[in-house]
């Protein structure tokens, strides 16, 4: 964290830090914006301006930190979900990465705010570049001989679509479900239409409005259910997933 003044070296350092900055996440996610004061965030970490600075040499300091915190929980989020669906079909593995990222949200309004805006080149570039990473090659997994060009493209573009339809999502009130659901079927169906099943007519209909990429991989997938519109008519209710067995 290159943004401190001074090196923590004791764990009572490293938790004036977090307080500071958790401070300033509670300030910004009640503002709705970086607009406080060093007096604002001193008294809602129940210290001193002193200490603040002694810590931080301004406020953009301290909001560079909270990003790149803010970043990193984000990111740790998304990879560990991808890395425990390795085995579902591309649907459900959607529905429960949107899900692990809406829950985080939840739990981190102010992650909004402070990383998923601005896009590849505004304050939320660390996000977007580092989603990139983790999303592209699980696109290389599922679908066989795929250039690395396409990867990158199809992984800007979900991460993209992700953080554009989330940018509302923690100020969304009842609306949360019906925003998730449908960023889960938006991409859900992008990701059809481009990498459609073997069996689909879309190959033998030349005629079809929608042209697919390539074929994906049969792959390892053990688990899948189909993926409904926010909204649709006969859309059924959502399934919890079942209960691993207790020992």
């Amino acid at each position: 964290m290159q943004e401190l003044r001074t090196e923590p070296r004791q764990r009572r350092s490293q938790q004036s830090i977090d307080a500071i900055l958790d401070a300033a996440e509670r300030l910004i996610h009640d503002q709705g914006q970086v607009s406080f004061t060093a007096a604002e965030l001193a008294t809602a970490a129940s210290m001193s301006i002193g200490r603040v600075y002694y810590w931080f040499a301004d406020i953009p300091a301290v909001v560079a930190a909270l990003v790149e915190r803010t970043v990193n929980n984000m990111v740790g989020v998304l990879d560990e979900s991808l890395r425990s669906e390795q085995q579902t079909s591309t649907p459900l593995m959607v529905e429960r990465v949107v899900g692990a990222l809406c829950d985080h949200l939840d739990k981190n309004p102010a992650t909004v705010v402070l990383a998923v805006s601005g896009g590849p080149h505004g304050q939320g570039g660390p996000l977007f570049r580092k989603m990139i990473d983790l999303v592209s090659p699980v696109v290389g997994d599922r679908v066989p001989n795929v250039p690395q060009a396409e990867t990158d493209l199809v992984g800007r573009t979900a991460v993209g679509i992700t953080l554009g339809m989330l940018h509302d999502y923690t100020r969304a009130g009842e609306g949360k479900a019906l925003l998730r659901q449908e960023l889960i079927y938006v991409l859900s169906a992008w990701l059809y239409a481009r990498y459609p099943s073997s069996t689909d007519a879309v190959w033998s209909d030349p005629t079809y409005p929608l042209r697919p990429s390539r074929v994906p991989s049969l792959g390892p997938f053990t688990q899948s259910r189909p993926v409904w519109p926010a909204l649709a008519p006969d859309e059924p209710m959502a399934e919890p997933d079942p209960e691993p067995a207790s020992e």
